[in-house]
């Protein structure tokens, strides 16, 4: 009788077991979160041939050792998942997940599980791409700046700001904790049915709160900076006041963040020169 430790994972969704492909051994969970660990190392070794490839092979090392006892098939395991791969490096964790769970299913039996993950890696690409670059990229990561930028203006004293960015760090890494190890575990439950997990509404409450969160932070911001430049002279907070509008104007017609933040403080500075 198997240890605690070795007790295998036996419960999944999904599940394609059959009689004769009756497996010798097993994923244990331990094995999964040495994936999961590991997968905060995945762009360690970009390059522009295979992008995140070499990263996302290491992490499935504990799979390779567990499923694969013999030298020549662990190579071919290499082989497999050295191949050209990208995607969002928060959102990879679901692309492990299936990974794991097909290359179990070939170990157990399942001659066509590798067609099957290399097909279904492919369309991960994109999905996995898209979706983690509009939650993050463009929305916890600026709104969580613009939270940063608040807490610098508002509060009082260097030990308050420590206590308000280490509070800023924390949301920002929250989300994307969270995502490396539920990812891991969905794909691995879910296997080829795994765009069940991006329906469309399923980050919408994230998103929106961070958004909420953006607002308040720039309306604070606005407030605090109005009121440090109207004291100084009228003329430095009509330049405030005009920088203010034309980052409006800059995002709501690019949908950049950084393009607008960049172009704002463009003209802040050639106004500053210009009147100094």
């Amino acid at each position: 009788m198997p240890n605690r430790e070795e007790k295998p994972i036996v419960d999944r969704k999904c599940s394609s077991d059959s009689p004769e492909a009756a497996p010798q051994r097993r994923l244990r969970t331990r094995d999964l979160i040495g994936v999961v660990f590991r997968s905060f190392f995945l762009q360690s070794a970009f390059n522009f041939r295979s992008l995140i490839s070499i990263g996302f092979g290491i992490c499935l090392f504990p799979l390779a050792r567990r499923l694969y006892p013999d030298r020549e098939s662990r190579k071919d395991f290499l082989e497999r998942h050295f191949k050209f791969f990208n995607a969002h490096p928060y959102m990879a964790s679901f692309a492990l997940g299936v990974s794991i769970r097909l290359e179990e299913d070939y170990a157990h039996g399942d001659e066509e599980a590798h067609q099957k993950l290399d097909r279904v890696k492919e369309l991960l690409i994109s999905i996995l791409g898209a979706v983690g670059d509009q939650l993050f990229w463009m929305g916890i990561r600026p709104f969580s700046l613009l939270t940063g930028v608040a807490v610098l203006l508002l509060l009082p004293g260097v030990p308050a700001k420590l206590i308000g960015l280490t509070g800023v760090f924390i949301l920002y890494n929250a989300p994307h904790l969270y995502l490396r190890f539920r990812g891991v575990q969905e794909g691995y439950s879910y296997g080829l049915e795994i765009y069940k997990c991006f329906r469309p509404d399923r980050f919408r409450n994230l998103q929106r709160s961070y958004f909420i969160l953006a607002v308040l932070s720039t309306l604070t911001i606005i407030g605090a900076l109005g009121y440090r430049l109207g004291e100084e002279n009228l003329l430095s907070l009509g330049v405030g006041l005009g920088s203010g509008i034309l980052s409006y104007l800059v995002f709501v017609r690019s949908k950049n963040f950084y393009f607008t933040i960049a172009l704002t403080l463009l003209f802040s500075v050639i106004i500053g020169l210009v009147y100094l």
